[in-house]
């Protein structure tokens, strides 16, 4: 991923889940939380109903929740 296209860092992420029929649906929208925790952590720079994620890190999510971690590798 080329993290210089990013906002400030961040980028917008949604899950998809399909079953063995390969019918699928997208996650519904969230509320993420500002202030992402983790030993990077970081507050994303604008309100969006998908999870926020920083370039370059491990970002932990909690699928249809606001809640977000990220780490360093």
């Amino acid at each position: 991923m080329d993290c210089s296209s990013t906002e400030s860092g961040w980028f917008e992420l949604k899950a998809y889940i399909t079953d063995s029929s390969g019918s699928g649906f997208w996650e519904g929208d969230v509320t993420q939380r500002w202030e992402c925790s983790g030993d990077i952590g970081g507050y994303r720079p604008y309100a969006s109903a998908n999870h926020m994620a920083r370039c370059g890190f491990v970002n932990g999510f909690v699928y249809g929740q606001g809640t977000c971690t990220i780490d360093s590798f």
